[in-house]
């Protein structure tokens, strides 16, 4: 969702001509666009932007902006505009005014309207993967989430307008479209009574593109329709990003999370039985104030069921606003590392399990780049979001065959298979 943010205030900025600079050292505006979910990375960006020179324009943007506002001036007078997450829209103006005024100031304000922005293609990073950001915000309120203080409450894009975007994709030769979201699965339109569901329904009939993939799914929000869809359209890609933070229906209850150990495990049930080939991704959360050993091997567990294709996981960081920041923090470090260790060393033995049964198969892969360490090899995707390495002149945005003869637990590797 960062990466599409700067896609838009890039897009705005080169229409009112300024150029987007490949070299850091060379420009003469800097803009940070900022992630506050966890701590360390927002102690990264304050590093970062007190090394910039103060000849440069430099303008702190995102979910830390939003956050810490005037803090972020008074703590680094090398800043010169702190832009929040609802200001992205007015980021050309800001721009002019600094430049005009040299002045430092604030835009942070919520707006509960839906602001259309559509990145050209020059300004997107990718030329096969095309974002469309479909919601914004949070009401959930999860205990440990800052979101709802960064981002604000939901608010849901027109139908019209996301099925225009991805005609525009569709027209540049995308292979993939990828919904964008908070609780992507939450969206509706309520003018035209459509849910999420029917949304996936209507583009996959319509926009004729490989794969359609969304992120990111709250579990509290799935039905036995999104299921239905799924099983209907084999261009909605078979992998989902699935949030559990937690095997402990009891730690999940203390995050305020809207779902139970043993209703995630009936939904995942639901899919597999009727979506043959799915596979899942997940965020995991260890160290959660009071989370028990036992908790903990609650979520070994829920690994081990599931056998996710890969997880993202982290240890508790406070986040200030939060309900959990006022939560007895009593777990030492040593043991969360720990925690946090084991998670990612079973994580990566089923990986590599489930890797390997891959051997001797040949895979459908979208290629999506050059492997920079290796000037002969391509690398790619699988539907499964698997990474393939292979030697190839095959250009990037075109699918192709790969028959896989060697596998570590993050990624594949083997030969093309021309038909």
């Amino acid at each position: 969702m960062n990466v599409n943010d700067s896609e838009k205030m890039r897009h705005i900025l080169e229409n009112k001509g300024f150029v987007y600079g490949t070299e850091e050292k060379d420009a003469d505006i800097i803009i940070i666009n900022s992630c506050a979910v966890r701590e360390k990375p927002q102690d990264k960006i304050f590093s970062y932007a007190g090394r910039m020179s103060r000849e440069k324009i430099i303008i702190v943007a995102g979910c830390v902006a939003q956050s810490e506002k005037e803090k972020i001036l008074k703590r680094n007078p090398n800043i010169d505009y702190i832009v929040g997450t609802h200001q992205y829209y007015y980021i050309d103006e800001i721009v002019e005014e600094i430049v005009s005024r040299r002045r430092s100031g604030v835009k942070a304000g919520f707006t509960r309207k839906w602001q259309e922005s559509v990145p050209d293609i020059a300004s997107r990073t990718s030329l096969v993967s095309g974002y469309i950001s479909i919601m914004e915000g949070c009401n959930n309120f999860c205990s440990y989430c800052i979101v709802p203080f960064t981002r604000g409450r939901e608010k849901h894009r027109p139908f019209d307008k996301i099925m225009e975007e991805a005609r525009y994709l569709k027209s540049k030769g995308y292979k993939e479209i990828i919904l964008l979201g908070q609780n992507v699965n939450n969206w509706e339109d309520l003018e035209k009574n459509m849910k999420f569901p029917a949304l996936l329904d209507e583009m996959a009939n319509e926009i004729d593109v490989k794969w359609i993939r969304f992120i990111t799914s709250y579990p509290g929000y799935y039905d036995d329709d999104l299921i239905r869809i799924m099983a209907t359209h084999p261009k909605i890609a078979r992998n989902i990003h699935f949030p559990a933070q937690s095997g402990s229906t009891r730690i999940l209850k203390k995050m305020n999370r809207i779902y139970s150990r043993s209703q995630y495990l009936d939904i995942i049930k639901k899919f597999k039985k009727n979506v043959p080939g799915i596979s899942f991704s997940s965020d995991f959360i260890v160290g959660y104030p009071g989370e028990t050993d036992y908790d903990f091997k609650l979520t070994l567990s829920l690994l081990e069921q599931v056998e996710y294709e890969n997880i993202f996981s982290f240890i508790y960081s406070p986040r200030k606003h939060t309900k959990a920041f006022k939560m007895d923090d009593n777990i030492k470090m040593e043991v969360k590392k720990d925690r946090l260790y084991k998670v990612q060393e079973l994580q990566e033995s089923i990986q590599l399990k489930n890797n390997r049964a891959c051997i001797g198969h040949t895979l459908e892969v979208l290629v999506t780049g050059r492997n920079p360490r290796k000037k002969d090899e391509m690398i790619g995707r699988t539907e499964s979001y698997r990474v393939v390495n292979f030697p190839s002149k095959t250009p990037v945005g075109d699918f192709t065959f790969v028959k896989i003869d060697h596998v570590g637990p993050h990624s594949l590797r083997g030969s093309e298979v021309i038909p």
